[in-house]
């Protein structure tokens, strides 16, 4: 998180095994997208749980994918995740962490945040996307306004990886800067877009809600809808948790104002 990354890694080599008749369609469309410079994906049809790449970059291993085709929805961690609909143009990376990496990208046409984490990964890393999931889910009416939207989850194959991920509204962030320096740039912020941020985190906190990784970079400031000001959109809630106690708000909340250089006990 917070961290720009590289490229995703080369595709693996192609799959041997015959495809079933619904899919030597999507095959030949992977084949004739050769020349395509962008890395799409589109869902496959008839209740399946992956989402074929049109890349030319490499092909789909199919036999990595046959696992997930014998149910029409994939269930983990408490969260369904089914095929993630729409088509999808994928741009590049612009964030990595621990967990998961974010790439910039359109779904149906909307710039989205797509958020990935391979489905296989050790417990902990998709747990911290499912857990982002739920999170967001409880905080759907913020969404759009304090958070950002989601506008769809589910599971695709990405250059012949299967990975779950998380289609997000994409955020534009006036500051464009990470780490410390980001956080000595916050505390220089008119006092107004720094209070805003810290009721953001109290808005949260108020339905029992715990960000859990106050850090300047899940912060962001974007311009208002008339754009002569900023506004602040809480991001990454890979951390989060719902039923907290006081003691745990109270934290929560006093670590995100000395994040944004205010006194907790102010507010």
């Amino acid at each position: 998180r917070g961290r720009l990354a590289a490229d995703a890694p080369s595709a693996p080599p192609a799959s041997t095994s015959r495809l079933p008749p619904a899919l030597d369609i999507l095959a030949a469309k992977c084949k004739a997208a050769a020349n395509v410079s962008l890395l799409s994906l589109c869902p496959l049809s008839g209740g399946t749980d992956v989402g074929a790449a049109e890349t030319a970059t490499g092909s789909i291993d199919w036999d990595a994918a046959t696992p997930l085709m014998s149910s029409s929805l994939w269930s983990r961690d408490g969260c369904k995740w089914p095929p993630l609909a729409g088509t999808i143009e994928l741009g590049m990376a612009i964030g990595h962490g621990r967990t998961s990496t974010v790439y910039s990208a359109k779904l149906n046409g909307v710039p989205v945040a797509l958020k990935c984490v391979a489905p296989n990964a050790d417990k902990e890393a998709f747990g911290d996307l499912a857990t982002e999931l739920v999170v967001y889910q409880d905080l759907r009416d913020l969404q759009g306004t304090l958070i950002p939207r989601v506008l769809g989850h589910g599971v695709i194959v990405m250059r012949g990886h299967i990975l779950a991920a998380i289609a997000m509204q994409l955020v534009v962030d006036e500051l464009r800067l990470v780490g410390d320096i980001r956080e000595r740039a916050i505390h220089n912020m008119p006092l107004q877009c720094r209070q805003a941020a810290l009721a953001t985190v109290k808005a949260i906190n108020g339905r029992g809600i715990c960000h859990g990784d106050a850090r300047a970079d899940n912060v962001l400031f974007t311009r208002t809808d008339d754009g002569q000001g900023l506004k602040p959109i809480l991001i990454d809630f890979a951390y989060g948790f719902g039923d907290a106690t006081e003691g745990e708000i109270s934290d929560d909340f006093a670590s995100w104002a000395d994040i944004l250089g205010l006194d907790s006990d102010d507010y």
